[in-house]
């Protein structure tokens, strides 16, 4: 492994809390260093490492994690000592490598997640795959999945299930460890139980105070200290931190311990007091307390006495700090110092400082300002018993509305981590009481995190909670687009568009948009879901007819439906005729819409393809090409603009024959932010114009992972997928690997859900050139029976050209009585196919023995970027010189 790039002690500190996904204050707060510093340091990071972005500088911090070159995302350096444990240190550690589950149980206060924050740092390394620590306190019942993948800094691309995303970040001998378990623990088990079907190797570490109930769970039970020693060493260590000259009568400190019960959160906060109150004045304010025996009597003697000395700890505070303490509690996880201040509008910003800061030294605040679970529980039911709880409620709603709106304006830049911080906060606000605005930012927010499923069911949700037909309207649309883009299901999308229609009321504008949406839904995309639920041309019609009608007035509104005319112009599903889609284009130019530009460009090409003229396809899909940069990437419609412009671009660029095109436009796709994610679409796209063009050792690193993320994500039947895997068959079989061939077009036939690769329409024809390629490359005995499989009729499209133009070579070579036959069909392609072209001027050469004209089709294929169809040409000439 190469050595990573020098950085200063500082910069190693910064970077590995990048990794923590810890924002730049959080940053300053942990390395007690003002904000700019850290923003400086982010910066000569970002310059030295070369990293594109925050998440890739965290995946380069494994380099400088220290001796065991571990970094763990999600581990939180801890701040304290480990003390004690020593026992279920060990046994926690050699269960994460032998079971599958693994449950540290324990009441609150056991240390749990003290634990497994050791043995995470111990176990590690023992997992090539890597480990990650995820924190479940600000995960909500049914949002655990979106929680984790958040932990990971994963996020699914287009038509990717979250937990195929997921699974896939956790291949191999992983570490998972999620703590604080209790509060979702049936979603917890739902989302253990798949993920370790999938993955046999998956190890996972919880921490909880109930069991999880999955197969295969081995319990850790974690009770008090396992002996008065363990315990006199914690309380002695903690209490050093606030008094280093910490010395007591070590009978006292022993009975002291005893009183505690030995549970660490109770010594932990007792000692925070020590200083002020000495030991025996711990021990007489615990005896005398009378709150340990009005605590709740449920659970077991170690519960009852947490919740005393929280209660006890909790007395000792100033009204200031008890009120903010309450009004803390309402964060469901982390907050910073302008969120706590939301919450308080009677003191000023630095007075909350100071407060938080005596919470912090009172242990009742987390340094990095987070509520323990018992202690935000505790002053949770503080807060709901107290007259200002609707008035905390009403400001954090508030709050939530403020941080969700402002994170939706930074969109394009640093927003990612602060939006995983809160989360959970506002989900719950959005749950608390449903407001338009925050359920339409949060909607945003989730489905440019990622998470597509929840953001269409928050887009559903402010269409219910919209102000004006419009808005309901455009909710809707987004929420089906969004299912378009996860499950590639544009008949759910047609549903709502038609659904949105009804909502419109007076609307007409509205109305007439969301038919024509409806529209061109069902004719540009179609999909499985119109074969099982049909909807017929003369609903579309109908729908098309009261479009028009309701649209006079509304440029934007005549726009959709001239583009939705064009996309039913033509006789048959995507029969587009092509003056329906220049009209179609003249109006989206006129708008100044970019995404409704790019789909009446789709029509236009369409409308070439369809009069069979590849290059004309071609053209049109460089325009499209222009508008990508453009898209608000932050809206679900663009992201089936952006994955149908490359498809199409890349098609009609194979299609016309132009190569190093398709390979320049294909390699642009594998690194575009909506692509890049998706390895079967980014890498899928390039690997036949790879191979094509000669470039197979590229094409055959591509195509490996290509089919793994196909299987991670549930895509291996997907007809589209054939096209990549005959090009690794094909890339396979011209460097002499045979076997691997044979495999490669096994898994597209499987793609393509058919018996035989010649039963499929859009697959049969490159399988025919594949085959006839690579024989007439080695020299095959089947050339014969080659020639008629190359040399049949084809259902037109991307690849029928090629066949043509191969079977006229072999023709040629094999001295067949009906080369001229093939010469002539392969002739019909050329006109539109460069690639063709200069093939059919090498069989003329062989037919002709001409010299010149194979010099011709040489620089003809090197034009192209086909090299090796070039060195091909040169070698007969090579040979007749």
């Amino acid at each position: 492994m190469p050595t990573p790039p020098p950085v200063s002690p500082r910069e190693r500190d910064v970077l590995l809390a990048v990794a923590d996904r810890l924002t730049n204050a959080e940053i300053a707060e942990r390395l007690f260093v003002s904000v700019r510093t850290v923003e400086s340091h982010v910066s000569a990071l970002l310059r030295k490492l070369g990293a594109r972005d925050r998440r890739e500088l965290a995946g380069l911090a494994a380099g400088y994690a220290g001796d065991s070159g571990i970094a763990v995302p999600g581990l939180a350096q801890p701040v304290t000592s480990f003390v004690g444990r020593g026992v279920e240190l060990d046994t926690a550690a050699r269960l994460v490598a032998e079971a599958r589950v693994t449950t540290v149980l324990g009441p609150g206060g056991a240390g749990k997640t003290r634990l497994a924050t050791a043995v995470t740092a111990r176990a590690a390394a023992g997992f090539p795959g890597g480990a990650a620590f995820v924190k479940l306190v600000p995960a909500r019942p049914g949002y655990v999945l979106e929680t984790i993948a958040a932990g990971l800094g994963v996020e699914p691309a287009p038509q990717q299930l979250l937990l195929d995303v997921v699974a896939d970040r956790l291949r191999g001998r992983v570490l998972l460890v999620l703590d604080n378990c209790e509060h979702v623990i049936d979603d917890v088990a739902d989302v253990l139980a798949d993920l370790v079907t999938v993955n046999p190797r998956l190890s996972v570490l919880a921490t909880s105070r109930e069991r999880l109930g999955v197969p295969g769970e081995t319990v850790l039970q974690l009770g008090p200290l396992r002996d008065e020693g363990e315990a006199v060493a914690l309380f002695t260590d903690r209490a050093r931190a606030v008094d280093p000259a910490f010395e007591t009568d070590a009978a006292e400190l022993a009975e002291l311990c005893r009183e505690l019960g030995g549970s660490p959160l109770q010594i932990e906060l007792a000692a925070a007091r020590v200083a002020s109150l000495g030991v025996r004045g711990l021990l007489a304010g615990l005896a005398d307390d009378p709150l340990r025996m009005l605590s709740t009597g449920r659970g077991d003697r170690r519960h009852r006495s947490l919740r005393a000395v929280i209660e006890w700890s909790y007395r000792l505070l100033t009204d200031e700090e008890r009120l903010l303490l309450a009004r803390l509690s309402r964060f469901a996880d982390r907050f910073d110092l302008d969120s706590a201040a939301a919450l308080c509008p009677g003191p000023s910003v630095g007075v909350v400082a100071d407060l938080l800061g005596r919470l912090v030294d009172k242990s009742l605040v987390e340094p990095g300002w987070s509520l323990l679970d018992g202690v935000r529980r505790f002053a949770r039911e503080q807060l709901d018993g107290s007259p200002e709880a609707a008035d905390v409620t009403t400001r954090y709603l508030a709050w939530a509305a403020r941080r969700a709106h402002d994170l939706t304006g930074r969109l394009d830049g640093d927003w990612r981590d602060e939006f995983d911080r809160i989360a959970g906060d506002l989900r719950a606000a959005a749950t608390i009481e449903p407001r338009h605005d925050l359920v339409s930012d949060l909607a945003r927010l989730t489905y440019a995190r990622g998470f597509l499923a929840e953001a269409s069911e928050h887009w559903r949700t402010a269409a219910r909670l919209a102000g004006t037909t419009a808005e309901a309207a455009t909710a809707l649309d987004h929420a089906g687009t969004a299912t378009h883009v996860l499950t590639a299901g544009a008949r759910d999308h047609y549903d709502l568009l038609r659904e949105a229609a009804r909502l419109t009321g007076d609307d007409n504008a509205a109305a007439a948009g969301s038919l024509a949406g409806a529209v061109v839904a069902a004719t540009r995309f179609r999909g499985a879901g119109f074969v099982t639920r049909p909807v017929s041309r003369t609903e579309l019609s109908e729908l098309l007819a009261e479009a028009e009608r309701l649209a006079s007035g509304s440029a934007w509104a005549e726009t959709r439906v001239t583009i939705a005319r064009a996309w039913l112009s033509g006789p048959a599903p995507q029969g587009v005729t092509m003056p329906a889609a220049e009209a179609a284009v003249s109006a989206a130019t006129a708008f100044g819409d970019p995404l409704l530009l790019s789909a009446a460009l789709d029509a236009q090409c369409t409308a070439a393809a369809g009069a069979r003229d590849p290059g004309h396809a071609y053209r049109i899909t460089l325009r499209r090409l222009e508008l990508v940069d453009v898209f608000d990437r932050t809206l679900p419609q663009a992201a089936l603009e952006v994955v149908d412009t490359f498809r199409a671009a890349v098609a009609y660029a194979v299609a016309s024959g132009e190569l190093a095109d398709a390979v320049r436009i294909g390699r642009r796709a594998e690194t575009d932010p909506t692509l890049s994610r998706h390895t079967y679409w980014g890498s899928g796209s390039v690997l036949t114009p790879l191979a094509l063009a000669g470039h197979f050792a590229e094409a055959l690193a591509r195509a490996e992972p290509m089919w793994e993320s196909a299987l991670s994500s549930r895509q291996e039947n997907n007809s589209t997928l054939g096209v990549p895997l005959l090009g690794a068959a094909l890339a396979a079989g011209l460097t002499g690997d045979a076997e691997a061939m044979a495999t490669w077009r096994q898994r597209a036939t499987r793609a393509a859900g058919v018996p035989a690769l010649s039963g499929s329409p859009n697959l049969a024809p490159l399988d025919a050139f594949v085959r006839a390629r690579v024989a007439l490359h080695t020299g095959s005995a089947d050339l014969p029976a080659l020639l008629a499989d190359a040399g049949g009729d084809f259902t037109p499209g991307r690849f029928d050209g090629y066949a043509a133009g191969v079977a006229a070579e072999i023709a040629v070579v094999l001295g067949h009585p009906e080369a001229g036959t093939h010469l002539r069909r392969a002739g019909r392609h050329a006109t539109g196919n460069r690639w063709v072209a200069a093939i059919l001027t090498r069989t003329r050469a062989l037919r002709d023995d001409d010299d010149d004209l194979l010099k011709e089709s040489a620089a003809a294929f090197t034009e192209l970027g086909a090299e090796f169809e070039a060195a091909r040409c040169t070698g007969f000439i090579a040979r007749t010189s």
